[in-house]
């Protein structure tokens, strides 16, 4: 039995999809280390979801069902209420729909508890593909030493961590008093890893077995783009606060990697039909103080874009004003993929 000295809180924000979420509660019930709390932070469910986890709860009390009693809405707001509520010493974010291997816990908490002086401690993780927890390269893999700098690397948006790749010292978080953005709708973490490492907090790969499934989606019917004005506002947000914490860490060094970081978030907000024009005038106004070298040039790809759809399919109009950029990503994809080959292949032998 695990003392309580060692004890890990799992942070779980919840909304809907039911059977996703029974997959990865499931996979937490299936690990072989047993002193942890599951927060599962409701996010306004429906009756179906709610009854799935209250039936958890009953059957097990580690399990606890918080549901959300703050605004905003959103997974945010509830990772911030299960940080407040955590009771354990080392505390992991984790989504709802996806999947933890069954030595998960165990070898995170372990290999933190081997290290007093990491803040946190950053694992690799594969796919989790029809039901199928997949360990091999993918472009959705994460947790990999894939660059010198990874303030470079969240500058430029080429993440090299996602939150549910980490475990965290719970006093660590809160001594440095690092919280969710609820403003942000999405881009939430790059925020919150960004944050930390602007905070001083210490870290490390660790050379471990991938341990977590990120739920890749096979049916192109669930995937839709969005491009509402609080989409366009939280992408804005999310521009401006990189911006502002990346110069706090590095000056104007890494300029370069936050405009490939901005166009980026331009390209992926961009539609079929042409460009997003609300989006890509705000993310330029939005750095017209911090960087207006920065501002000028995406107007003027803007500019270029919109005289080229008079001509030219508005995808090609909109890509070849930045097709420096876009050749520069796929260098980038194509060493990643070798990088994170090379990892596993090394971790197997």
């Amino acid at each position: 039995m695990e003392s309580l000295r060692t004890s890990l809180s799992i942070i779980m924000p919840v909304f809907n999809h039911r059977d996703e979420v029974r997959t990865m509660i499931d996979s937490i019930l299936a690990n072989d280390f047993n002193a942890w709390e599951l927060l599962a932070v409701d996010d306004g469910s429906g009756e179906d979801t709610l009854q799935m986890l209250e039936s958890y709860a009953a059957a097990d009390n580690r399990i606890r069902v918080v549901r959300r009693s703050q605004q905003p809405k959103g997974a945010q707001t509830c990772r911030n209420i299960g940080l407040e509520m955590a009771r354990g010493e080392f505390v992991i974010v984790f989504d709802s729909d996806d999947y933890i291997a069954p030595y998960c816990l165990r070898q995170r908490v372990e290999m933190l508890q081997k290290r007093p002086d990491l803040d946190f401690l950053v694992f690799p993780s594969g796919v989790f593909v029809d039901d199928r927890f997949i360990a091999e390269p993918h472009p959705y893999a994460f947790g990999f030493r894939v660059a010198e700098d990874d303030v470079a690397l969240f500058a430029s948006r080429r993440l090299p961590f996602i939150v549910w790749n980490n475990i965290y010292r719970t006093e660590s978080l809160r001594r440095h008093d690092l919280t969710w953005d609820v403003n942000l709708l999405s881009l939430q973490d790059a925020d919150f890893n960004i944050s930390a490492i602007a905070a001083g907090l210490r870290y490390d790969y660790a050379e471990a077995p991938q341990d977590y499934g990120y739920r890749i989606i096979t049916t192109s019917s669930i995937s839709k783009k969005i491009n509402t004005q609080a989409h366009v506002d939280s992408h804005v947000r999310a521009n401006s606060r990189m911006y502002d914490t990346v110069r706090l860490i590095g000056g104007k060094r890494y300029d370069r990697s936050l405009y490939d970081g901005m166009l980026r978030i331009y390209n992926s907000g961009m539609t079929g039909k042409g460009i997003n024009r609300s989006l890509a005038e705000a993310l330029a106004d939005s750095v017209s103080k911090r960087c207006p070298y920065h501002s000028r040039l995406l107007k003027l790809q803007i500019r270029l874009t919109l005289l080229l759809q008079k001509l030219l399919p508005a995808r090609l109009a909109r890509q070849l004003p930045v097709a420096a950029y876009l050749l520069r990503e796929a260098r980038w994809r194509k060493k990643k993929t070798a990088i994170i080959n090379s990892l596993i292949e090394t971790q197997k032998h």
